[in-house]
């Protein structure tokens, strides 16, 4: 194996390939003009949309309510993602009769072909880089296209459906909103009536055994065993004198008082229910209560946010909320992008140059020939008496 040891060898080695090494030069240029010629312009065009902050804010006080919309960083993101869906670039291929002289490829490729030419990029403020919670303040639409016209239409044509998608998006959430929370309050207006219902009837089917009725059962019953003491005495006092009186006479009086008898004992038992059952009576009207404590506070919730919802509504019908504005419309461009053919021509020429000085050196590193006295040494240890020098005259000096 022969080795390159200093420059002058390998100048040698080159002017002992210099045939091969123009074939490759010329070869490298050739197939540079040949894919600079055959390679399309490329034209890019751009739109650039602003993204407004609301003319009028919700919240920022004490009790205020809170926004209900989306961040506009996740409404970018729908939006790019609807842009970019497969329903959305066929309907722009078909408006815009994209890559028509591409009659073979299917329409997934096509679609393939579009998602890549287009870039949707976001516009951050760069004096808040630092904060954490810095937001986009635009979006530039750029699309490339071999026609600058055409580059330029396709630009035009996602920057309509931004600012369509943007609108509808923010008023159909703010429709839907409002219509969620006007069922919801729908909902527990009526699971409060319910409640509401259940309190009255319990009242009224056990009226007397209410806590607040505590107290009179108390006073009542008390009233009601003082009657019936002095009922008693009476009855023991008729006993003694019942021998005087006539004997219808003693059975009527009897029979009243065992009539009195039994009335005061029917309501002192009808007062004792009462007390058995009011725990149970109170413990269900607790519960209830606390059911119609909690939708009242849902309902006070839900009644606040529909408010705002209705808000948000009436700013996304007025255009004072969060709004999408035209920037820039994208126009065709004068000259192609990306690098001149110049200077990619010059690369060419560099690369297939130093291409194949590359390949004439590798040939001689690993040519198997001893060309020097130096390279014998090294590859085989010994050291040459005599070098015999190239004796081959030219062939123009033998011909004379």
């Amino acid at each position: 194996m022969a080795q390159i040891d200093s420059v002058g060898q390998a100048l040698r080695a080159i002017r002992r390939r210099m045939t091969l090494v123009m074939f490759l030069f010329l070869l490298g240029c050739g197939a540079t003009f040949f894919v600079l010629f055959d390679r399309p312009h490329s034209y890019e065009a751009a739109a650039a949309v602003q993204i407004e902050t609301p003319r009028i804010a919700l919240g920022g006080g004490d009790g205020a309510l809170m926004r209900s919309d989306v961040p506009i960083d996740n409404r970018i993101s729908l939006i790019e993602q609807r842009l970019m869906s497969r329903d959305s670039l066929e309907k722009i291929i078909a408006d815009n009769n994209l890559f028509h002289d591409l009659e073979r490829l299917s329409d997934a490729m096509r679609v393939t072909l579009l998602r890549e030419a287009v870039t949707i990029s976001r516009i951050l403020d760069s004096s808040s880089g630092w904060r954490p919670d810095m937001q986009s303040t635009g979006l530039l639409i750029s699309v490339r296209m071999d026609d600058a016209q055409l580059a330029a239409d396709v630009a035009n044509t996602f920057l309509e459906m931004v600012m369509s998608e943007g609108r509808t998006r923010a008023t159909s959430r703010a429709e839907e909103t409002l219509a969620f929370f006007a069922a919801e309050e729908e909902r527990v207006t009526t699971q409060i009536a319910a409640v509401e219902l259940q309190i009255a009837a319990l009242k009224s089917e056990h009226a007397g055994a209410l806590p607040e009725s505590a107290t009179m059962r108390a006073d009542q019953l008390q009233q009601l065993r003082a009657a019936q003491l002095e009922l008693e005495q009476q009855i023991i006092t008729f006993e003694q004198g019942r021998d005087r009186l006539r004997f219808d006479e003693a059975a009527r009086q009897a029979a009243i008082f065992d009539q009195q008898a039994s009335l005061l004992q029917e309501r002192i038992a009808e007062i004792r229910s009462l007390d058995s059952i009011a725990p149970e009576v109170e413990r269900q009207l607790k519960q209830l209560e606390r059911n119609r404590v909690r939708l009242q506070e849902e309902f006070t919730a839900i009644t606040g946010r529909r408010a705002e919802a209705a808000m948000t509504q009436l700013l996304e019908s007025r255009d004072q909320s969060v709004r999408f504005e035209v920037l820039e419309q994208a126009i065709a461009p004068e000259m192609p992008s990306g690098t001149s053919r110049d200077k990619l021509a010059l690369a060419g020429f560099l690369v297939s140059l130093l291409g194949a000085l590359g390949v004439a050196l590798g040939l001689e590193w690993i040519s198997p020939y001893i060309r020097t006295s130096a390279q014998m040494e090294r590859s085989l240890g010994l050291r040459p008496v005599v070098v015999i020098p190239d004796l081959r005259v030219p062939r123009s000096r033998r011909l004379t």
